[in-house]
């Protein structure tokens, strides 16, 4: 009797050990012994200071010691899971049922594959990309000095009635320039490029993910009457003699997010 009972109470020990792992790792600090915050799953500290005046305050710093290493990857294509997912795999297979774009949406690797490729669906750049439930994002935030940049050169039409306003398509002369179709003055020595990418999307900015600045124009040639949110600039010829100043300057600013 009394052997029998001792196998009962171990047995009941086991069990509340094993309900007791189930609880305090409901939520989980990797790093220290010191409890997550609330709303955090999982938290990597390895310490942690009471009432910190600010998130900037070095009170706020919960660790010295290292952080989160992301993995190293090479994905495929921006709209499959590969490498980890492959296409004849039979969830990949029959999405609407296995949901399983939607299951891994918030995965987060860091890419290590750089290429340019004729579909921009397969070109990388080395960052951090998240999966949205779709496609692959790159997560990225832009340096200042990436966030401008110059318009190519072109010839402004200057044969025409003097006080007439006419248009200029700026963002389609960045387009046309960017693009190698239909541009037989496009040369790189990587052949496979077929437009030069932002960094943050490896595509070409679209017209209204830009903000158009004329910094200088010869006003004594022509005069820039107005821009468009699509990039057109409206614009008079005052005179067709032109001189070395007759230039202007434009600058794309990509907008913030």
């Amino acid at each position: 009797m009394t052997q029998i009972n001792m196998y009962k109470k171990t047995g009941l020990v086991l069990l509340l050990a094993i309900g007791g792992i189930a609880i305090s790792y409901a939520q989980v600090t990797v790093g220290s012994g010191i409890a997550p915050a609330k709303a955090a799953l999982l938290e990597i500290k390895s310490e942690e200071k009471p009432d910190p005046a600010s998130t900037t305050d070095i009170a706020n710093v919960t660790s010295t010691k290292g952080g989160l290493g992301l993995p190293r990857v090479q994905l495929v294509n921006k709209k499959t899971l590969q490498p980890f997912v492959g296409l004849e795999d039979n969830d990949w297979k029959n999405p609407a049922t296995s949901k399983i774009k939607e299951k891994h949406a918030g995965l987060t690797v860091y890419n290590i594959k750089v290429s340019q490729s004729a579909s921009p669906d397969e070109t990388f750049v080395k960052g951090i990309y998240v999966w949205n439930g779709e496609e692959w994002e790159l997560l990225a935030i832009e340096q200042s000095a990436a966030r401008c940049f110059y318009i190519p050169s072109f010839n402004i039409n200057l044969n025409v009635t003097i006080g007439v306003e006419l248009t200029c398509d700026l963002y389609d002369q960045y387009k046309k320039q960017f693009t190698r179709a239909g541009n037989d003055t496009f040369v790189s020595n990587n052949t496979s490029m077929a437009n030069i990418p932002s960094h943050s999307t490896s595509k070409l900015y679209t017209a209204d993910e830009l903000d158009y600045v004329v910094t200088y124009y010869d006003k004594s040639v022509i005069e820039v009457t107005g821009l468009t949110d699509d990039g057109k600039m409206k614009y008079k010829v005052k005179s067709k003699e032109t001189t070395p100043n007759s230039f202007i300057n434009v600058v794309f600013v990509v907008k913030e997010n």
